[in-house]
């Protein structure tokens, strides 16, 4: 990276945490970080770039992240790798200033748990906080950034989301952080996984499809066996969607139970 182009990312970070709703959280993170990021990150997630830029919106993914741990109050699975690569390195530099971190801002410690080791519905738990966080309706068409965040950083092997007739399609990103091909709906963000996992209730589901009716006077849609999904941003590639579990189209994720 030459100098005037490092110049225009490091003036465009300093806006984004600037602007950002997690400004103190992010004013407040520690030295060395982004430093420690900068050296690890290209060794765990090849072709990841490290401008300022990145490493802003990346660290902001991740207090939206823990923000939606807090507000959830179950075990939430992160959806961006982005995010993960910066929570990562935060482990390797301090873990114990990153407990101090958590507590200070979010209320708790936020432990960092595989991605495989995650329960059924932590994706989707993530998403209906994050909803709830930024007023969005729990089963509108609209999506939180975080869900969005790989795509729009163009993260090489990151989670991508779109909105697909309705539905919640999910990919890994290519090598240069696109969607160069198909993309399969992500079998924990259906409404029936949603209220399998109790996140919604049969009253909510019933006024999302009654939103759905294309006119007065048609027939309604059955809230039995409905297979719409949420939205997102994002897009696909040829890897054709998830096979199911909580590991597929998330990194990481926080428990609930790491203390206060």
């Amino acid at each position: 990276m030459n100098r005037i182009t490092s110049w225009i990312s490091t003036a465009r970070a300093r806006r984004h945490v600037r602007t950002s709703l997690y400004r103190t959280a992010l004013q407040d993170l520690p030295d060395g970080l982004e430093t420690g990021w900068r050296a690890s990150a290209p060794q765990e997630y090849p072709g990841i770039r490290t401008d300022a830029f990145f490493f802003a919106c990346a660290a902001e993914g991740l207090m939206r992240f823990f923000d939606a741990v807090r507000r959830s109050g179950r075990p939430c699975a992160l959806p961006s790798e982005a995010a993960d690569s910066v929570w990562h390195a935060w482990l390797r530099h301090d873990p114990i200033g990153l407990e101090r971190f958590c507590r200070k801002h979010f209320g708790r410690v936020i432990p960092h748990v595989e991605g495989a080791a995650l329960e059924t519905g932590a994706l989707a738990a993530t998403l209906i906080t994050a909803r709830q966080a930024e007023k969005i309706a729990p089963l509108g068409p609209q999506l939180p950034r975080l869900f969005g965040l790989d795509a729009r950083l163009r993260m090489p092997g990151g989670h991508g989301y779109r909105s697909d007739d309705g539905k919640v399609v999910y990919a890994t990103l290519d090598r240069r952080g696109g969607f160069p091909g198909r993309a399969g709906p992500h079998p924990e963000l259906t409404i029936s996984a949603m209220l399998a996992a109790g996140l919604v209730d049969a009253d909510m589901v019933l006024a999302h499809l009654q939103r759905l009716q294309p006119a007065a006077g048609t027939t309604p849609f059955a809230a039995d066996g409905a297979d719409l999904c949420f939205t997102a941003d994002g897009g696909s590639d040829g890897s054709g969607g998830c096979d199911g579990g909580s590991s597929c189209g998330s990194s990481c994720g926080g428990g609930c139970g790491g203390g206060d």
